[in-house]
């Protein structure tokens, strides 16, 4: 009898616990964003690191990547850099943005041909070269760092809805050769 009673007081004390109020959310929430990936399985060329570039015939180069986003409408470009300075930054070598095809996985790749026969081609000084592509969904501010979106909500309340960039690199090693 005397749980009974102890049951009894317990269920009583737990409406002061359990809130009163009849406010209902009037509206849904946006969706937050989320980060968007490159497909490491099907980059271009697999190897990260690149040997011998410009020796033997070797003067062409086709870097590219595949990108997923779970946010299907999100734009997404892909931002090509070479040896990038942060203490001297300058904008990306080659910009891409991939068409939205309905689908997490976006139908076209972004691309960077490299050709050393090219009187102007980047890569061409030899040494170790840092080529970069940086896949973003939002607008990119100083040092390549995404923009996030801030939402008021109708209560007054801040959703800060962040953007994302994701890199991936290789390294390619330029040698003195037979691509002039």
């Amino acid at each position: 009898m005397r749980w009974l009673a102890w049951l009894g007081a317990v269920c009583a004390a737990s409406g002061c616990i359990l809130p009163q109020d009849d406010i209902f959310l009037e509206e849904l929430p946006e969706r937050r964003n989320r980060p968007p990936r490159v497909v490491e399985s099907q980059t271009e060329p697999q190897a990260r690191v690149i040997q011998d570039f410009g020796a033997a015939g070797f003067c062409d180069l086709v870097f590219s990547v595949i990108v997923e986003d779970p946010d299907v409408d999100d734009r997404i470009s892909v931002k090509w850099y070479l040896d990038y300075n942060p203490q001297n930054p300058i904008g990306p070598y080659r910009e891409t943005d991939l068409a939205r095809s309905g689908q997490a996985q976006r139908g076209e790749r972004g691309t960077l041909n490299i050709n050393l026969r090219a009187a102007n081609s980047p890569l061409r000084e030899p040494g170790t070269h840092v080529v970069e592509a940086l896949v973003t969904d939002s607008r990119l501010l100083a040092n390549r760092q995404p923009e996030s979106i801030t939402h008021t909500g109708s209560d007054g309340g801040v959703i800060v809805n962040p953007g994302y960039v994701v890199t991936y690199s290789w390294f390619v090693t330029t040698v003195q050769g037979d691509c002039t």
